[in-house]
């Protein structure tokens, strides 16, 4: 190759890199104002299920239907998104969630939102994997007090919490969760399957300078979020911080032993790119996995822009796809 064509190559990747992250930040939809559905379910709210290192102590929510059979209920945790670094358990209540909550209530589910250790400069993200495995042992220790079925639990997240979640339910193969109750599926809602790719570790030198140049301020906020979630600064410890970024992308975990997944990501998503979904759902069939994949046309990242029946249809799904991994009670 000489070193004409070179710098040409070089050059396009740069101007293709500049154009599509710029097109990535094109609002395309507005938010939608999501009429609340109404609600009704007995809740079990702020109970402490663990004390930090620091004496903090972590919360959670268990929303149970206000007429139950008297069975023990099936069990979905919600693990909520914010970049890893902020968002609460209320979350759950908050837009399109509040529909699947309703259809989960609807359908004898208990549903069970927690709070977790945010990541920052000190707390890396292994403290909030460790923090959700917990409540997974607060679940299987407080089962006959809330009566829940710790045979039939299954995960879902959105985001970050849709990253955290598939962690979690993949990480069971590789032992990280003996002595804990077994997850039988996994829901991701636009969540990033490979770390790496999702803060392009590998791309050019000379690309990542332009990106530096060009956009500062998204620059620092990518490096933060690398140094935050694995301890390592990119920039002056590039390989030390990918191969951490490795380790905690769920794309990795899959193996012929991986949970059914159920998959939602919005074409329109300007945060994670759909790719993100798109690669691990190649990874799921590679290992032929059961899982399902819905591209919600025009919908933006979080969902924010989706109308009541859109947010009814997404609810519905999920509650055939959980019922299919669901063993009743006799």
């Amino acid at each position: 190759m000489n070193v004409k064509y070179s710098i040409l190559l070089v050059v396009s990747l740069i101007i293709l890199s500049i154009l599509s992250y710029k097109l990535s930040l094109k609002t395309i939809n507005s938010n939608v104002s999501l009429p609340k559905p109404a609600l009704n379910y007995n809740l079990h709210r702020d109970i402490i299920y663990k004390n930090t290192p620091e004496n903090i102590p972590l919360k959670l929510d268990i929303y149970q239907p206000k007429k139950s059979t008297g069975k023990k209920l099936p069990v979905v945790i919600y693990i909520h998104g914010g970049a890893w670094s902020m968002g609460s358990k209320e979350m759950i209540t908050y837009k399109f969630r509040a529909y699947v909550l309703n259809k989960l209530l609807q359908n004898q589910y208990t549903v069970i939102s927690a709070d977790f250790t945010n990541i920052n400069s000190q707390n890396h993200l292994d403290r909030s994997l460790q923090d959700i495995k917990d409540v997974l042992k607060w679940v299987t220790n407080k089962s006959e007090v809330y009566n829940l079925d710790i045979e039939n639990i299954g995960i879902w997240g959105g985001s970050s919490g849709a990253h955290l979640a598939m962690l979690t339910a993949y990480m069971q193969n590789n032992n990280s969760l003996q002595n804990l109750p077994l997850l039988h599926y996994a829901i991701d809602f636009y969540g990033p399957t490979d770390l790496n790719e999702l803060f392009r570790t590998d791309a050019h030198p000379v690309i990542q300078k332009w990106f530096k140049f060009y956009y500062p301020k998204t620059h620092k906020t990518r490096n933060k979020k690398i140094l935050e979630l694995t301890g390592f600064d990119v920039e002056k410890q590039k390989y030390e911080a990918i191969k951490p970024l490795r380790k905690l992308s769920p794309a990795n975990y899959v193996t012929k032993h991986t949970v059914p997944t159920l998959i939602f990501h919005g074409n329109q998503d300007d945060v994670v790119d759909v790719r993100q979904s798109e690669h691990l759902v190649e990874k799921l069939q590679d290992h032929k996995i059961k899982h399902q994949y819905f591209l919600v046309h025009n919908a933006n990242h979080t969902f924010n822009n989706i109308n009541s029946e859109d947010a009814n249809d997404i609810a519905q799904k999920i509650v055939n796809f959980i019922k299919h991994y669901t063993k009743r009670q006799e």
